[in-house]
């Protein structure tokens, strides 16, 4: 059936026969350190990316490769530094903190943003720049001043996608924390899979809590998320 019977919400209040599940009061803390870690990352890959990406798109900064270096950062697995990255955390003493995974999410997903925005900035006419020489502004200004807001839709897309992939990732989550104090949601959830049992349940439920941030946030910003992933798509 399509329809559980009888209706229950014992999966989101905690108890049950089957599984011994948490309550929604047990999520909180999960739940805040993934919207925390999720929002610097997101905060601090905007102003890494957009100032990398105007660099290469206006000055070459790096040459012809460097946006590809740049790039293939994203290509690379995970589970390929995993162990590399938790020992060398572990020697710097920051293991189960915010710091780590904020500092290992920012790296995934600044790749990614520079990728996106370097599109976005060549599509904007370099007539702009010139005009804000002209009447006095530095590269820096014109950035601020003149780029900036044209390139907003670019700008909440990459933090639109920041956000999710900060927010879904599992497997640096699991091997870098060990508790609450720095576990994200996806870990939590990850709680309920045990042996050759699957709470079901619980894992609907905590799942549909995990969906509702990400959901609403995308809904809130679709009009610049559709318009900053296609600028750059359609060249006449």
């Amino acid at each position: 059936m399509f329809i559980p019977w009888p209706f229950t919400l014992n999966s989101f209040i905690g108890g049950g026969e089957v599984y011994k599940t948490a309550s929604l009061r047990e999520v909180v803390p999960y739940l805040i350190n993934s919207l925390g870690i999720s929002l610097i990352t997101s905060v601090l890959t905007i102003i890494l990316a957009t100032l990398t990406a105007y660099s290469i798109s206006r000055f070459r900064t790096g040459g012809m490769n460097f946006l590809s270096w740049i790039l293939s950062m994203r290509m690379l697995p995970p589970i390929a530094v995993g162990v590399p990255i938790y020992v060398v955390f572990y020697q710097l003493g920051i293991l189960n903190t915010w710091i780590a995974l904020i500092l290992v999410y920012t790296v995934f997903t600044s790749s990614f943003g520079v990728w996106v925005l370097v599109s976005f900035f060549n599509d904007i006419p370099k007539e702009l720049d010139e005009a804000a020489y002209i009447d006095g502004c530095g590269p820096f200004q014109t950035f601020l001043r003149v780029i900036l807001p044209i390139s907003l839709p670019g700008i909440i897309a990459v933090f639109v996608l920041s956000f999710t992939l900060s927010w879904s990732e599992f497997l640096l989550a699991l091997l870098l924390t060990y508790d609450k104090t720095a576990q994200t949601l996806p870990v939590f959830i990850g709680r309920y899979i045990t042996g050759f049992q699957i709470a079901w349940g619980p894992i609907a439920a905590t799942g549909l809590v995990a969906m509702l941030p990400v959901t609403v946030l995308t809904f809130i910003a679709l009009r610049y998320l559709i318009t900053g992933l296609t600028m750059g798509a359609v060249r006449g």
